[in-house]
């Protein structure tokens, strides 16, 4: 066989494959048009996967932004309504607590001490012998400071003055005993006397009471904030319980107590115990249902 005859051969195969090359090209390309969609912006896919990418992402001017489109996720954040209740319980204390001090000035702390110690040591035998117990009567604070002290014309430090101070809190369940206690303490030497201050020895049932009230008032709430808007009130999901207190009445209503003569020269203050309101607040999300 001649070169030249071998090299038509040659040329006539290597055009067949050319050709089924282009074929099978063309064939991919006209498949692929009919699964995309060109624009100006690019591809978009279509079918099954582009409506999934749809609900997740929506394009703006400034870049894909994700979105939230799950029915369950929406529910769990919007679905609900947050009310809030206060609830008030009016108590009548059951002890009484009175603040007694006594200060003492002296050119020397030791003075100040000494002297400061010797009445309240008189006072508190005093308080025993009107019947007070000692487990009632608890110290609160006991201090010696010195202050300088200043020549009034030439303003000058002339030297130092101590003050000893001693306080004790007196709690009583005879309220009787209120003004006999006021009395003999300040016969006794007590120069700082306060109170009293009404309390309850345990305001535990007091505060549930309060505290059902509040809840029963936001209940209210949400009930009528669910049929307003054409929605059922759900379980509870959130409960949170505020500040609670007891807050105190100074008009003179409610119980009242005789003081007894105090045996001291020293007449007895008129004492009228206080009603107590304990205030307890809530905070309740619901969950709405349609």
């Amino acid at each position: 066989m001649s070169f030249a005859k071998m090299g038509r051969k040659l040329t006539l195969a290597g055009g067949s494959a050319l050709a089924l090359a282009l074929l099978v090209f063309g064939a991919t390309a006209c498949t692929s048009d009919s699964d995309s969609l060109t624009t100006p912006g690019g591809p978009t896919s279509t079918g099954s996967e582009s409506a999934q990418a749809q609900e997740s992402t929506t394009t703006t001017v400034g870049g894909p932004v994700t979105t939230l489109n799950a029915p369950e996720v929406q529910g769990s954040l919007l679905h609900t309504v947050t009310v809030s209740g206060n609830g008030h319980m009016i108590a009548l204390p059951d002890q009484a607590v009175i603040n007694i001090g006594v200060q003492e000035s002296a050119p020397t702390a030791t003075e100040a001490f000494d002297a400061n110690s010797k009445k309240m040591q008189d006072i508190l035998a005093r308080l025993k012998a009107e019947g007070i117990p000692d487990s009632a009567v608890e110290t609160t604070n006991v201090s010696v400071y010195g202050h300088p002290l200043y020549d009034p014309k030439s303003g000058e430090v002339t030297g130092t003055n101590f003050q000893a101070s001693n306080s004790v809190k007196v709690t009583l369940s005879d309220f009787s005993a209120i003004g006999s206690v006021f009395a003999a303490a300040t016969e006794s030497g007590a120069n700082n006397l306060s109170g009293p201050i009404w309390q309850l020895s345990d305001n535990t049932q007091a505060q549930t009471q309060a505290l059902a009230k509040a809840t029963e008032q936001a209940h209210a709430k949400a009930e009528a904030f669910a049929a307003a808007n054409g929605v059922a009130l759900g379980e509870v999901l959130v409960l949170n319980e505020g500040y609670s207190s007891p807050v105190y009445y100074y008009e003179g209503y409610g119980a009242t107590a005789t003081t007894t003569a105090a045996p001291a020269s020293i007449a007895a203050p008129p004492i009228s115990p206080q009603n107590l309101d304990i205030s307890v607040n809530v905070t309740i999300t619901y969950q709405l249902r349609r």
